[in-house]
């Protein structure tokens, strides 16, 4: 299963050539990502039971320039490749209409702020992940 968000382009996303900038293609993930965190048990930063994530690694792939249109929104696909330990990975990608402009792989930590360390993945977080989970 994947999650879908539509993140809305501003002006401040374009470079001066009209591209949209490669640096604020790691906020437009975000977004993506964050949405589908907050559905998450425990997934945000300050639950209540101290069971937050922080991120290990992001890697981004370009694959289309995308230029900027006023009203233009991305598409975010948002998947889970692996659920381990500790941690879990996702895939994203962006696409502008039918068009792919960007791929994600994003490695998720498991992390206790109490404790300032990485925490196993409860049985409910586990499960949650695992519903996005695709081959």
């Amino acid at each position: 299963m994947r999650a879908t968000h539509h993140v809305q382009l501003r002006w401040v996303d374009a470079d001066t050539l009209g591209h949209v900038n490669h640096a604020r293609y790691l906020s437009l993930f975000e977004d993506g990502r964050m949405a589908l965190l907050a559905e998450s048990p425990g997934g945000m930063p300050g639950s209540p039971d101290d069971r937050g994530c922080i991120a290990a690694r992001v890697a981004v792939d370009y694959l289309a320039p995308v230029l900027y249109r006023p009203g233009l929104s991305l598409r975010a696909e948002t998947w889970v490749s692996r659920v381990g330990t500790t941690s879990w990975t996702l895939e994203a990608t962006l696409s502008d209409g039918d068009t792919p402009v960007a791929r994600c792989e994003c490695i998720l930590v498991a992390y206790s702020y109490v404790d300032a360390k990485p925490r196993p993945l409860g049985d409910d977080e586990r499960a949650f992940w695992s519903s996005y989970l695709e081959a």
